[in-house]
């Protein structure tokens, strides 16, 4: 993580592209492990780091059977490092951390509350020259922890998100980012970051979510409805 990144900036490169907008900050593993309610999986870097490993190892392995035993030596410390990587990339819980350091800052409401219920909305562009289109997904959760829980409360959330086709992601995870950090100083300053975000009232994310939960009373869990700029429902 680069120094002197604060809330709101731009995020960490991940997969080729990085968030508008992210936490750039470290969260807490022990509020992660009590609160993340997704399926812990390892980092797709992982494998990256497989692949480095092993093409270390068979050259190392083709230096000293040539005999070339100085570069073979020098490859050591190399196998070392990609090695420690995988080992860490296959951890978890590393997924996890990346999403709330470096995914992208999103917007969610409270639309019920017994069971808890949410729906967030996430700009689905891969690109910021294409025409918008907004992603909103509903989902039920066990637990906020910090938030009143209320209908219509505000619960910033972070996102990974889904490969792009044609220019627009068709999946994004929302993470309550109370689920990440143990301070609740931090959700105050995003829901401000996130309001203070647009140009105009209409593009506000919060009304735009207000004016969508109608419209998303009768979807699936966790299904990603897509809106154009209308707001009008559309299909891919």
């Amino acid at each position: 993580m680069e120094e002197n990144k604060a809330i709101g900036d731009q995020g960490e490169v991940l997969n080729l592209s990085s968030a508008s907008r992210a936490m750039n900050t470290e969260p807490d593993e022990e509020q992660i492990e009590q609160f993340d309610e997704y399926e812990a999986k390892a980092s797709p870097l992982k494998y990256v780091a497989m692949l480095l490993a092993f093409v270390s190892i068979s050259l190392s392995i083709y230096l000293f059977y040539t005999g070339h035993w100085g570069w073979g030596l020098i490859l050591i410390p190399l196998i070392l490092f990609f090695g420690m990587l995988t080992y860490s990339f296959g951890k978890a819980n590393v997924t996890k951390q990346i999403a709330y350091e470096s995914g992208l800052i999103i917007s969610a409401i409270v639309v019920e509350t017994n069971p808890i219920k949410i729906i967030a909305l996430a700009d689905m562009r891969s690109s910021t020259d294409q025409k918008i289109i907004w992603g909103c997904q509903k989902m039920t959760i066990k637990n906020l922890p910090n938030h009143k829980i209320v209908v219509g409360e505000k619960i910033p959330c972070v996102s990974l998100f889904g490969i792009a086709l044609k220019g627009y992601r068709r999946f994004f995870e929302p993470r309550p980012i109370s689920w990440g950090y143990k301070n609740p100083d931090l959700i105050s300053k995003t829901v401000e970051l996130i309001t203070n975000d647009s140009a105009l009232e209409s593009d506000n994310e919060w009304v735009i979510l207000e004016q969508l939960n109608t419209k998303m009373k009768n979807s699936m869990d966790k299904e990603v409805v897509f809106f154009d700029e209308d707001l009008n429902k559309v299909e891919f």
